[in-house]
């Protein structure tokens, strides 16, 4: 009764953390960091359901592929080449019969496979410690990990598999420690569709597999109780392996599935370093690492002075152990250029190592065998893991700040489609950079993407076999227009929202002019003011920073310091005719950063009627700037609002929300 009490409160545990990190957002579209391969799973299961869930032609909704052919090559099919896709197809399965296909439905999913491998990590380190304190710490410790908390509910296999290698490596101690096959064979099974839906999780399998022929060497197990598991487990990765090579050659993969090894120790310590500057923190947290830290000091100093040898098994753990971190560091190397850029192969690779190497460093702490001492374990747990707690929790709402450009614009654009009769079997031209599945998801289309903005690649991509033409609004001036002016000329427009535009491919040609492009007649601009930090500019214009360092036109330009939260700012109450409330604003501005990377530093467009905010913009220019040392223009067209009051004040404002130097030039408002 009382071993199934303790279970109880381990599992409310596991559920409690779980819904203070994930209630606000478990039914989320994938917006945040890496929508990008988080909308590629999503597309996956919902192809699933378009398919009639034919798990053998897994597809998204992108017809064209990075691999091969670099999104050069338009496709017949959106079928891609994947690891198995087990849990995208179970996922399909669930929305099919519940007729529910909004991510809550992935979310959940995810997110209770993250507990069954948090309750298998605590069975684990009860397994080894015999201590229900230290194994609720150790749940804690790996439940608050702001990495494993931000993927936990999301969409990615990682989460899936590194719960199912946690229950494969439980099965397997508990082989060691009671010699029942059955286990051995549990943890195979368990392990092998970890592998077979994240090939990293091969390296855990694998020393496994290496641990067992060392014993069959020694004799500590015979070979033919384990033979027939492990060639059905190897025939099956195999198998998948082959047929995923059949799927890549016939048509192609939206998923990467080569190696990425680094060129020279120096390029391989600039990568680490790159990897421990964006994620290190990410990982754990500082007070994670402390922990950790103070226990390792602490249970070397427990072994230094204990005379006893440790048990068999604890020994076998640790060899163990030591031969995963060695596969995961070989894999490292291998891949180590994905490390920098996508947080998530901590938790492929190097998360589960490490938390079973905490459970045998505080195994060796001597266990809490009195309720005095009893006591002392349960308040510093209390006291060590509310900062962990809180430290996830906050992450998880910073992770959420920034928000994908291209969920924003594609809001709502299924809607738009309908209205403008394009059928759900119309073939949509998508040109655009930007994480290829997220709009055709909200769309509920399939199509091709351009994922550039060069004339070579557009014009390509004009040949191909589509109905419709869309394109995101806001950035169409300062990518599209930019590179190639004469689109204008080869597009007619069939509707918009406002955020994007639907068109068709007129064959002929037409004289469209820019103006007329986006329905604004007569070229006539009913209002427009620059800054060009030369000239005596009205008193709308605020926070005027000038240098000569640096300018495009003129001798100066303007300069915006890393200790300015808000840069060059216009205000008016007067720039909208009573005649006409709303308009179209077209924003033009020159930039010139310095330094490589541009932290968060916004083009703010709001208006406030009454005293209350009724419309608010912004583009971060980190996303819209490409070059370093280099004057880059900026032209954003963006449809404003209907003004209800008389009462208002509009502005436009550089945010500099992440402390960045910027130069300014030319920063000019026209409204049509």
């Amino acid at each position: 009764m009382i071993q199934r009490k303790k279970t109880f409160i381990a599992l409310a545990l596991i559920f409690i953390l779980g819904f203070i990190f994930h209630n606000k957002y478990i039914n989320d579209f994938p917006s945040h960091i890496h929508a990008w391969a988080e909308s590629d799973r999503y597309a996956l299961s919902l192809g699933f359901i378009n398919n009639d869930l034919n798990f053998f032609q897994p597809e998204t909704f992108v017809m064209n592929s990075p691999f091969p052919g670099d999104w050069k090559v338009a496709g017949k099919e959106s079928i891609t080449a994947v690891n198995f896709p087990i849990h995208d197809f179970i996922t399909a399965i669930i929305m099919k019969v519940t007729g529910v296909k909004s991510p809550i439905i992935f979310r959940l999913y995810t997110l209770i496979y993250s507990f069954i491998g948090l309750f298998f990590l605590f069975k684990l380190s009860f397994l080894l410690t015999k201590d229900y304190c230290k194994s609720i710490f150790i749940l804690i410790f790996a439940a608050t990990s702001p990495v494993f908390v931000y993927y936990q509910g999301g969409f990615l296999p990682s989460i899936p598999s590194l719960a199912n290698a946690i229950i494969g490596v439980f099965f397997y101690t508990k082989y060691l420690h009671k010699k029942v096959n059955r286990y051995f064979v549990l943890s195979l099974l368990f392990l092998m569709i970890a592998t077979l839906s994240r090939t990293t999780f091969a390296v855990s399998l694998f020393t496994i597999l290496g641990v067992e022929f060392i014993r069959i060497l020694r004799k500590d197990v015979k070979l033919k109780h384990q033979v027939k598991p492990i060639i059905l487990c190897t025939a099956l990765i195999l198998s998948y392996y082959f047929y995923n090579i059949f799927l890549r050659n016939k048509f192609g993969s939206l998923f990467l599935y080569h190696l990425l090894p680094v060129k020279n120790i120096q390029y391989l310590i600039e990568i680490l370093t790159t990897t421990l500057s964006n994620w290190g923190d990410q990982y754990f947290s500082k007070f994670h690492y402390f922990i950790y830290s103070f226990l390792l000091i602490l249970a070397a100093i427990i072994q230094i002075r204990k005379k006893n040898k440790s048990a068999k098994l604890i020994v076998e753990m640790r060899f163990l152990v030591s031969i995963i971190f060695l596969g995961y560091i070989c894999f490292a190397f291998l891949m180590f250029r994905q490390f920098q850029n996508h947080d998530y192969y901590f938790l492929d690779t190097f998360y589960l190592p490490l938390v079973i190497l905490l459970i045998l460093v505080i195994k060796t702490i001597p266990n809490s065998d009195s309720k005095i001492k009893n006591a002392i374990y349960i308040i510093s747990i209390i006291g060590v893991s509310a900062p962990m707690v809180l430290n996830a929790y906050n992450t998880q709402i910073s992770r959420r700040e920034y928000k994908n450009p291209k969920v924003i614009a594609y809001e709502n654009s299924a809607k738009l489609l309908d209205s403008l009769s394009v059928g759900k079997n119309a073939k949509i031209l998508i040109i655009d950079f930007y994480s290829p599945n997220i709009p055709f998801a909200l769309m509920g289309r399939k199509g091709f993407t351009t994922m550039s903005y060069k004339k070579k690649d557009i014009e390509n991509a004009l040949n191909w076999d589509y109905d419709f033409v869309v394109m995101d609004n806001q950035i169409f001036l300062s990518n599209v227009y930019s590179e190639f002016p004469e689109i204008i000329t080869k597009l007619n427009k069939v509707g918009t929202n406002g955020k994007i535009s639907v068109y068709t491919l007129c064959e002929e040609g037409t004289d469209n002019t820019i103006f007329e492009f986006f329905g604004l007649k007569n070229n006539e601009t009913n209002f427009e003011t620059l800054m060009n930090y030369d000239t005596t500019n009205g008193n709308q214009w605020s926070n005027i920073q000038k240098t000569s360092e640096y300018y495009l036109s003129g001798n100066n330009s303007g300069f915006l310091s890393s200790n300015e939260e808000y840069g060059l700012t216009y205000k008016s109450k007067k720039i909208f005719n009573q005649c006409c409330k709303n308009k179209t604003l077209l924003f033009s501005s020159y930039f010139l950063k310095k330094q490589k990377e541009l932290n968060n530093c916004e083009i703010v467009i709001s208006i406030n009627e009454e005293g209350e905010n009724s419309y608010y913009k912004s583009f971060n220019l980190k996303e819209l700037l490409n070059e370093t040392n280099k004057w880059e223009k900026i032209d954003l067209i963006i449809q404003l609002p209907e003004i209800q009051s008389n009462d208002y004040e509009f502005s436009v404002y550089i945010w500099n929300r992440g402390k960045s130097n910027l130069f300014i030039d030319d920063f000019k408002l026209n409204l049509f």
